[in-house]
């Protein structure tokens, strides 16, 4: 049995379709478009996703680890300071292997690939993922 549909509600889910696809673009565009550069991941993606009340705050600072200041937030990740060398001996918490994302555990962290996953209640997006790999990749640079 065909079910009649009205060609004002068929053009209506074909203007709507198009738009989707037009506005998914849209985002993809704009999310290749942003920076994988400290300053930026930290504002816009680690301080709102890892920095709440119960995980990596100065409130709570689970495991040790507050990621709220993004000096602080390096050291912790990293194992250096913004403006020096690496700290000699072990980095604090060897979570970012610069230069090498297939090393770093903050990413398998991000991915829950055999760890737990980091934030523990949502998952981010790959696009944020992938601009962590490509900060990493690109040598995990303090700017």
């Amino acid at each position: 049995m065909r079910i009649p549909v009205s060609l004002p509600h068929a053009r209506r889910g074909i203007a709507l379709a198009a738009f989707a696809a037009a506005a998914l673009a849209g985002c993809s565009e704009l999310a290749d478009e942003r920076p994988p550069t400290w300053s930026y991941l930290h504002a816009a993606i680690i301080k709102p996703s890892c920095t709440t009340a119960n995980c990596h705050s100065s409130l709570s600072a689970r495991a040790g680890i507050d990621l709220g200041d993004r000096r602080d937030a390096y050291l912790a990740l990293v194992g250096s300071t913004c403006d020096g060398p690496a700290l000699p001996g072990e980095p604090p918490r060897n979570f970012v292997d610069p230069g090498a994302p297939e090393t770093s555990t903050l990413l398998y962290m991000l991915r829950a690939q055999d760890a737990v996953r980091m934030p523990p209640d949502v998952a981010l997006p790959e696009s944020e993922v992938g601009l962590v790999e490509q900060w990493i990749l690109e040598g995990a640079p303090c700017d």
